[in-house]
């Protein structure tokens, strides 16, 4: 659908109109820029995060078992403990995390970005079509 470009009826209008979308325009490259940048670092945390939830868990399902076995007050049993509580803890800062930099938030990053690829097309769109008005003034 073509925009009503027959409304501007001077050179002086469709200049005025050229400058202000150039504005936008540069806005929206920059956070474009933006966007494709922290969209790759959170899709690479999300895969680091969802490994090492993974790890956690193997780690935790390895001790969890083995504590009960070992004798209470040794120093095995308090290292094993440790150890236990230090893989649980991580894997809770990862579940934390992963609300930030996880799976979901890289989709909303791609989303975010695909969104402004789109505007900045429709922009172009839109200036193609005051220019060839312009020149047709």
């Amino acid at each position: 659908m073509a925009y009503p470009v027959e409304l501007l009826t001077s050179v002086a209008e469709c200049d005025t109109v050229l400058t202000q979308t150039q504005f936008e325009l540069r806005d929206l490259n920059v956070r474009e820029t933006v966007l494709d940048a922290q969209g790759e670092r959170t899709s690479e945390s999300a895969a680091d995060i969802t490994a090492d939830l993974s790890a956690q868990d193997a780690i935790i399902a390895a001790l969890t078992p083995v504590v009960g076995t070992l004798p209470a007050g040794s120093k095995a049993r308090l290292n094993t403990e440790g150890d236990l509580r230090r893989a649980t803890q991580r894997r809770d800062n990862l579940t934390a995390s992963q609300q930030l930099r996880g799976p979901v938030a890289a989709l909303n990053r791609a989303l975010d970005l695909r969104q402004v690829q789109v505007q900045i097309a429709e922009i172009n769109t839109f200036v193609a079509e005051v220019t060839a008005r312009k020149a047709a003034l």
